[in-house]
């Protein structure tokens, strides 16, 4: 736990919306007077026991940080003193104090018991006190016992947007240099900075990447050009959450993106791999920040996020998070209504048992904007010729929903070598979601055909798992093992939506039409699909260069999804899904790794314009290869490439019949390149370019053979820098270029959507209003206010946001 300083439907009245909106407004303001709480601390153990490690080498801090948290031992840091030194990291078996010696080996440092407990860098040589010793408040807080968890006490600015550890789902968490899969990983620091409010204000910064959004209703994206389903792709802490519903970002520490298959890690999937939400959890010290926001067309946005101890020995703290935004009044594209709310508790039960506890709330209603097809002459509109802010629908059709997740996470060391994590997850998305659609349109923008459509269902998910992981040694081979078991849940509506005339008339010009009735709920059947499964894997060192991941997952998957609707039969089934990877690490700062994995997802609805339309096919079975490094160049930054060869079965609409089925297969062969971190010390960003090349295959079509599927884009490209200027200490500008090639917007590739490239801009500010840290943000989204279309879907396509300006202020306390 740390905390970085810097940074027509209608539902009724729904009670935490008001505490969403005053708690932005006063809840820091109510934390302020209990600033003097204690910190947090952990106590040096009275008697040592030597375990086995494997930390990968690193910043000096972040390595410190990592080893904290696996030996349970608090390190309090002068950032003075270690900044831009790095650490060889640790492999073995060590005491503390000898572990502390090997990571401090010829840093100039060393590691010295606290007053209470704990530990304390200085500088070799020197006394207790003076200039490298820590302040009298920070060494007395660095003695105090009963910590939640091991913290590293930085004041500086930590690195922007270096991760280095992620969640690997039945890995549990890993180093990022220590996985053989490619991940995409963007923090806290990445969303405050560019300002993000979705998955794909995020997401852009990945070049594999593309958006698949649809209707104007929560944010979709594909990876390697395979859509991630809302079903089973999107994580929560690793495990299933809300459905169909947009991700609220202001509790989420992090994004991780880990691509390609993930059968074994997570079980039933896309091929597109997992999207995972890390929360943020409770901090060593009380702090409280408050945000608020101004931003184009009438926008306003407030939010508050605070933690700290709650008793006097430390042993339980909180997190807080509150916010309310508001644009518009769903008159046009973009425009919506917003309250959230979240909560987290950490409740060290004793040293070897650690309790996690959170949840969170969104309600949110987004002005409903249609898809628009293809033209009758056989052509695509054009994006100049139509004006983004244009609502293709009507102000009383929204995208409205109610969603909550609860959660609880067990940690607790069974022996020095063993550990056992038990979760449970709870969610439900209740949705009143309409959406228009233009499925043709006249060149003067009439419609010419479409349609309106309603569901008022809950989407209700139950989760967990249950897993040991181990470290031990055969030898001189050493062993990292996992073991578990998981569980999930999953209740759809069973039926078809409310059908309606197009109630839009023209896309230039939206005509106004009467709302027609539409109920609170629409009453449709549930079913439920459901899936069990045993994991195993076993991470074998052969000495300090060679390692081999060999992992299966074991799946009984049942689902009577459509058996209400259309007679569907019931289905269950079983099947393991393996992974095999290498691993050979000429250093400590590089690794490279080639990997075999299986995926298993349940099949796909057809599509509205379908002849079968929501006939639910039968599950299918997909595989990846995978080769790649991944390299820590310096002292936080680092640089990856990998290529991939993915197949898996086509599910489509045949042209010949208008009949969605699963004939012939869909590849998709590959590249990938990014760099993420610190590139000098003023100068950090992100940055990445993706080739795919992805083909139809074994169609039975001419026309199809070959072809790309829909909505893939051969290149894409991002660029993000942030450059701290010195002559004005405080101010930082930043800049982002966004480039996704051309798409299909069908099968046969006879229309391709544009490629487009976005440029934004921004600037902060780090200072001191009426005594308080502060930060002021200024982001300038889409600088030259290019007209494209951003998202391709359903036959259709969605435009991108117009330039949009966003002023921010941000007081910590």
């Amino acid at each position: 736990m740390a905390f970085d300083a810097r940074s027509a439907a209608r539902t009724g009245p729904f009670p935490l919306a008001p505490f969403a909106r005053s708690g932005c407004l006063s809840a820091a303001l109510a934390l302020l007077g209990a600033s003097a709480a204690p910190t947090l601390a952990q106590p040096a153990p009275a008697t040592e026991a030597a375990r086995s490690y494997a930390i990968g080498a690193g910043s000096l801090d972040s390595v410190l940080g990592r080893f904290g948290r696996e030996s349970g031992t608090m390190i309090a840091i002068d950032p003075t003193l270690t900044q831009g030194l790095a650490s060889p990291g640790l492999q073995g078996r060590y005491a503390v104090h000898e572990a502390l010696a090997r990571l401090l080996a010829g840093s100039g440092l060393e590691a010295v018991p606290g007053a209470g407990g704990g530990w304390r860098l200085r500088r070799i040589g020197a006394p207790a006190t003076g200039a490298s010793a820590l302040p009298d408040a920070a060494a007395e807080a660095a003695a105090r016992t009963g910590t939640l968890a091991p913290v590293v006490v930085s004041a500086q600015r930590e690195r922007l947007y270096d991760v280095q550890d992620v969640n690997a789902g039945a890995l549990g968490v890993r180093s990022l240099q220590d996985l053989p899969f490619a991940v995409g990983s963007y923090t806290v620091d990445t969303i405050e900075n560019q300002r993000a409010r979705t998955a794909l204000d995020v997401l852009r910064n990945d070049p594999s990447v593309t958006p698949t959004s649809g209707f104007s209703s929560f944010d979709g994206v594909a990876v390697r050009g395979f859509s991630a389903n809302s079903f089973n792709n999107v994580r929560r802490d690793g495990l299933l959450a809300n459905i169909y519903s947009d991700v609220p970002l202001e509790n989420k520490e992090r994004v991780d993106v880990l691509k390609g298959l993930s059968g074994f890690l997570y079980g039933v999937g896309e091929p597109s791999g997992i999207v995972n939400y890390v929360l943020k959890r409770p901090t060593r010290e009380r702090f409280a920040s408050v945000s608020a926001e101004v931003r184009s067309y009438g926008g306003r946005y407030a939010s508050v996020d605070a933690g700290g101890p709650l008793n006097e020995a430390g042993t339980v703290g909180y997190r807080f998070n509150a916010a309310s935004e508001r644009v518009g009044d769903f008159t046009h594209f973009g425009d919506l209504r917003r309250d959230f709310l979240s909560g987290a508790m950490d409740i060290k039960l004793n040293r070897d048992a650690l309790l996690q506890l959170d949840f969170d709330w969104q309600r949110k209603s987004l002005a409903a904007s249609g898809m628009i097809g293809p033209r009758s002459d056989g052509l695509l509109v054009p994006a100049r010729s139509f004006d983004p802010r244009t609502l293709v629908g009507q102000p009383w059709g929204q995208y409205k929903t109610d969603a909550w997740n609860l959660g609880a996470r067990l940690n607790y060391a069974l022996s020095e070598n063993w550990d056992l994590t038990a979760q449970l997850a709870l969610s439900r998305t209740k949705r009143n979601a309409i959406f228009f659609n233009a499925s043709k349109v006249a060149p003067n923008g009439d419609v010419l055909a479409g349609n309106t459509r309603y569901e008022g269902e809950a989407y209700p998910t139950t989760a967990g798992q249950v897993f040991a992981t181990g470290r031990f040694d055969t030898g001189s081979i050493g062993h990292e093992a996992v073991i578990g078991y998981s569980y999930s849940s999953l209740q759809s509506p069973d039926g078809d939506y409310l059908r309606f005339p197009q109630y839009i008339g023209n896309i230039y010009r939206p005509l106004p039409y009467v709302a027609p009735f539409i109920p609170e709920d629409t009453h449709l059947p549930a079913s439920k699909a459901r899936q069990s499964s045993l994991f195993a894997s076993d991470t074998i060192s052969f000495g300090p260069n060679w390692q081999l991941l060999i992992g299966a997952r074991h799946i009984d998957y049942g689902s009577d999804i459509g058996s209400k609707y259309d007679g569907t039969p019931k289905y269950t089934t079983s099947v393991t899904v393996p992974t095999v990877s290498a691993m050979y690490k000429p250093s400590e700062r590089t690794t490279f790794y080639a990997t075999y994995g299986e995926g298993f997802e349940q099949g796909a609805y057809a599509p509205s314009y379908a002849d079968n339309a929501l006939q639910k096919l039968g599950p299918i079975k997909s595989r990846q290869y995978e080769i790649g490094v991944k390299s820590r160049v310096r002292d936080g930054l680092m640089v990856t490439a990998a290529a991939f060869d993915m197949d898996k079965p086509l599910q489509a609409v045949s042209p010949a019949d208008n009949v969605f089925r699963q004939q012939g297969r869909q590849r998709h062969r590959g590249v990938e390149f990014t760099a993420n971190g610190e590139i000098t010390p003023q100068l950090s960003g992100i940055a990445g370019v993706s080739w795919l090349d992805a083909q139809q295959r074994e169609t039975g079509d001419p026309a199809l053979e070959g072809r790309r599927p829909s909505n893939v884009a051969r290149f894409q490209a991002n660029l993000f820098l942030d450059y701290r200027l010195m002559a004005v200490p405080g101010l930082s500008l930043n800049t982002g270029i966004y480039h996704v090639g051309n798409r299909p917007l069908d099968r046969a590739n006879a229309l391709i959507v544009p490629s487009f490239t976005r440029w934004d801009l921004g600037a902060a500010y780090v200072t001191r209003l009426m005594g308080a840290p502060s930060i002021l943000r200024l982001s300038i989204e889409n600088v030259t206010n290019r007209r494209y279309w951003s998202s391709v879907n359903y036959g259709g396509v969605t435009q991108g946001n117009p330039r949009t300006v966003r002023l921010s202020m941000t007081a910590n306390f």
